[in-house]
C-alpha cells in the first residue's frame, strides 16, 4: 500500500539503536558531512556494549588476520568480508585512541592477550586493548558490572563523542517499521513521546539495534536446544531482524550465538553467567564440576572461549533417552569451593535486574538457589541419581585432580580443584547466550542484501546484527565490530546521495 506520509523528523542518516555500533555509526556520518539521528528503544543507552567485559580485539597484521578469521569463520563468509574486518582490526587503535581524546580516556594493552583465541595460524597477531580510565568516571547508574567498569568506559568514549557532536539521541523511540519507496529505504516509523511519527532518511538507514537474545519465538526457531537463557539488555528482541526481513533481507547464521553455561531461577527475571566472565585463566582454580542427569561429568567446564562454545556440550541430544540429558546439567562443588569465590557474574543494562551475588555463594544457599546436602549420597538421592555413578564420578574426579592432568576432558591443570569435602552443593546450570551473532545479511560495505546477494538500497547493518561471527567467536570481537562495522556503516550510509524524487508518497513496510 502506498500512502502521503507527513514527515515528522528528518536526517540524512537515521540510525536505528544507540548501543555501541549505533554510536559510531553515528559519529562516522556525521563526521562524513551528514546530518545524524539517532532513535533508541529503551530508557537507557548502552544495549549490550555497556556490559562488556571491555576487553576490544585488534591486530597487528593483516595477513596474518585474515589467516586466522578465515579458519574461524568456517567457510561461511565472503573474503572480501574477511580483509575488510582484519583491515579494521589494524586500523582500531589508532581510531579508538583518537575517539578517546574526546574525555581524556587512557587506552591500554590488557595482559591476557589471547584470552579467547584459538591456536590457528596468525593467532599470535592479535592482542587486546582496553579503556583502562576515565578521570571521574564511576560508571552509569542504570547498569551492573560489578567490579569491571572497562565495558562502560569504552561506552563512554563513544557517547561523549555523540554528545560532543551534537547528534541528537532519541530514548524510549522504539523503531516498528522500515519506510520505503521504489524499494529504496527511506524512513522508519517510530513511537517518539508516545505518538506514532514518521522519520526520513535523506541518503539512508543504519539498523544497529542488536540481537534476539530475548525474543522467545526466534530462539525456539533458529536454536536446536532449549531453553537457552539470556541475560543482560532485554531491549535486545530481534526487532532490527524483523524489519529487514519485511524488505526482502536475506538472514545468516542464526544458530551461532556467543555464550556460555549459566543460572535462571523461577523468582528471578534475568539469568546469571558463570564466574568467571570470559577471561580463562589456566592457573585460576575453579570450584566446579558439571553433571549430565545422570550424575556423570562430560565436559571440560573451561573452554578455551569459555563465553563463546561452553553452551554448545549442554546441546547434545540423546536419541536412546530421548532428550537433552545435560539441559539442566549439574554443577557441582563441596565446602572449600564453596569458599573459594562466588559462582556466578551477574549483568544487567536493566536496573530492575541488578543482583549482587554473594563472595562466598552464602546468600544464595540461604535463598535454596544452591542446594546443601550434608553426604554424598544426599546429594545422589536428591537429583534421583544412583549412589554408585556419583561417588564413581567423584572418585575420577579425586584421581584426575590428584594427578594434575585431566586425560577425560582437558580441563587446564591450574584449574583442577578436589571436591570432597562435605557439606556439598549443587545447582541446575542451562545453556546461557551473552549475545546472538544472527541476523540479515551484509556485504563488506554493511549493506544489507537480499537473497540473491543484492544490496538492499539505503539499508545497512552494524554490530550484533547480523555480525561477521559466522563459526566461532573471538572474544572481544563483538567490541572491534562495534567499531569496524560502525565506521564503514555510518561513512558509507553518509555518502550516498540524497533521496530526491518520490518523497511524497512511499511504501510502509
Amino acid at each position: 500500500m502506498t500512502r502521503n506520509i507527513e514527515w515528522a523528523l528528518d536526517a540524512d542518516v537515521v540510525v536505528v539503536g544507540a548501543g555501541g555500533a549505533g554510536l559510531v555509526s553515528a559519529i562516522n556520518a556525521h563526521d562524513a558531512g551528514s546530518s545524524v539521528l539517532v532513535l533508541e528503544k529503551m530508557p537507557h543507552v548502552g544495549g549490550i556494549t555497556i556490559l562488556a567485559g571491555g576487553g576490544i580485539k585488534a591486530a597487528r597484521d593483516h595477513g596474518k588476520a585474515v589467516s586466522y578469521l578465515t579458519e574461524t569463520q568456517g567457510g561461511r563468509v565472503s573474503d572480501r568480508l574477511i580483509d575488510a574486518f582484519a583491515q579494521g582490526l589494524v586500523e582500531l587503535p589508532d581510531y579508538l585512541r583518537g575517539l578517546a581524546q574526546v574525555n581524556g580516556a587512557e587506552i591500554g594493552e590488557r595482559a591476557d592477550t589471547h584470552e579467547g583465541i584459538y591456536p590457528f595460524p596468525g593467532a599470535d597477531t592479535l592482542y587486546s586493548l582496553t579503556v583502562t580510565d576515565i578521570s571521574g568516571f564511576a560508571g552509569y547508574d542504570w547498569t551492573y558490572t560489578g567490579k569491571n567498569l572497562a565495558g562502560q568506559r569504552f561506552f563512554k568514549v563513544l557517547l561523549d563523542n555523540v554528545l560532543a557532536r551534537n547528534i541528537p539521541v532519541h530514548t524510549g523511540a522504539p523503531v516498528r517499521s522500515l519506510i520505503t519507496a521504489d524499494g529504496e529505504v527511506i524512513g522508519v516509523w517510530a513511537e517518539i513521546e508516545g505518538r506514532k511519527v514518521a522519520v526520513r532518511a535523506n541518503r539512508a538507514v543504519v539498523l544497529a539495534s542488536g540481537g534476539f537474545e530475548f525474543n522467545e519465538k526466534l530462539k525456539r526457531e533458529y536454536f536446536e536446544a532449549l531453553p537457552v537463557y539470556a541475560m543482560g539488555n532485554p531491549g535486545n528482541t530481534g526487532d532490527g531482524i524483523l524489519m529487514a526481513q519485511k524488505v526482502g533481507a536475506a538472514l545468516w547464521h542464526m544458530w551461532h550465538f556467543h555464550g556460555s553455561y549459566g543460572f535462571k531461577f523461577d523468582d528471578y527475571d534475568t539469568a546469571f553467567r558463570i564466574a568467571p566472565g570470559g577471561a580463562r585463566n589456566p592457573n585460576r582454580p575453579i570450584s566446579w564440576i558439571i553433571l549430565d542427569t545422570f550424575g556423570k561429568r562430560f565436559m571440560n567446564e573451561l573452554h578455551p572461549a569459555t563465553q563463546d562454545t561452553a553452551a554448545r556440550p549442554l546441546g547434545l541430544y540423546d536419541a536412546d533417552v530421548p532428550g537433552y540429558t545435560r539441559i539442566p546439567a549439574y554443577l557441582v562443588f563441596d565446602e572449600e569451593g564453596r569458599k573459594l569465590g562466588r559462582i556466578a557474574n551477574p549483568l544487567t543494562s536493566h536496573p530492575e535486574h541488578r543482583y549482587v551475588w554473594s563472595e562466598d555463594n552464602s546468600a544464595e544457599v540461604a535463598r535454596g538457589w544452591i542446594k546443601r546436602y550434608d553426604t554424598v549420597e544426599e546429594l545422589a538421592a536428591a537429583q534421583g541419581w544412583e549412589p554408585a555413578v556419583l561417588k564413581a564420578t567423584l572418585a575420577r574426579w579425586d584421581e584426575i585432580v590428584r594427578s594434575g592432568s585431566d586425560d577425560d576432558h582437558r580441563r587446564p591443570a591450574g584449574t583442577l580443584f578436589p571436591i570432597g569435602t562435605p557439606p556439598f552443593y549443587v545447582v541446575p546450570v542451562w545453556p546461557l547466550l551473552t549475545n546472538t551473532q544472527g541476523g540479515p545479511e551484509h556485504d563488506e560495505h554493511q549493506r544489507v542484501v537480499d537473497p540473491y546477494g543484492e544490496p538492499i538500497p539505503r539499508l545497512f547493518a552494524a554490530g550484533e546484527l547480523g555480525s561477521f561471527f559466522a563459526h566461532l567467536y573471538l572474544l572481544g570481537g563483538n567490541l572491534s565490530e562495534i567499531v569496524i562495522s560502525g565506521r564503514i556503516a555510518g561513512t558509507q550510509a553518509a555518502g550516498l546521495p540524497r533521496w530526491t524524487h518520490g518523497q511524497d508518497r512511499a511504501r510502509v513496510a
